[in-house]
């Protein structure tokens, strides 16, 4: 008789320890995966994934992001001119509004706006500025689509190329100078 109540016991142990097994795998089969706190190193080239970009020596294309770093924005004076007042040899360049060009000395002021084109930006005449003393050219005839200038971004500035001003499509080239001694060249940012 004893032999019975240790069978009883035995085979309740045994499907005790079946039920057991049978709850671990089910916990198995619901965790969720949970994320290693470890750096994750880019074997390839032993850089960090999440290191700051500044620690990086090589140079990163900026022009298919939308960081600033590529933004041309900023003050630059025009190297070889003395002009610390920034009267007329300087160009201040603002992808977001108006910027004022000089192109005469104490004369001819214009508005410009400029757009990114490729590699380089585009700079269109808006208006004559309110500094602009010369009423006499044909303001409205200038073409508003058309570039004038050409801003090609360089390792300590920007090389401005003087394109001119366009009526009906055409270099107007009565007042092609205009701008020429003034702007064209390479201009230092400041």
């Amino acid at each position: 008789m004893i032999k019975k109540p240790i069978f009883i016991a035995l085979l309740l142990l045994a499907f005790a320890c079946k039920n057991e097994d049978k709850k671990d795998a089910d916990i198995d089969s619901n965790e969720v995966p949970v994320e290693s706190n470890e750096r994750n190193v880019d074997e390839e080239s032993d850089i960090n994934r999440y290191d700051n970009i500044d620690n990086l020596s090589d140079s990163i294309d900026t022009s298919k992001t939308n960081s600033t770093a590529g933004d041309i924005s900023g003050r630059y004076s025009k190297e070889g001119k003395m002009d610390e007042a920034c009267s007329c040899y300087c160009v201040e360049v603002s992808l977001t509004g108006n910027s004022e060009f000089c192109l005469q000395p104490d004369q001819i002021y214009i508005n410009v706006r400029f757009e990114k084109m490729g590699n380089e930006y585009h700079a269109f005449y808006v208006s004559p500025s309110s500094k602009n003393k010369n009423k006499d050219l044909p303001w409205a005839d200038f073409s508003k689509e058309d570039p004038i200038a050409k801003l090609n971004p360089t390792n300590n500035g920007l090389k401005l190329d003087w394109i001119g001003f366009k009526i009906d499509g055409k270099i107007a080239s009565d007042y092609a100078i205009f701008g020429k001694k003034t702007l064209e060249g390479d201009f230092k940012k400041i």
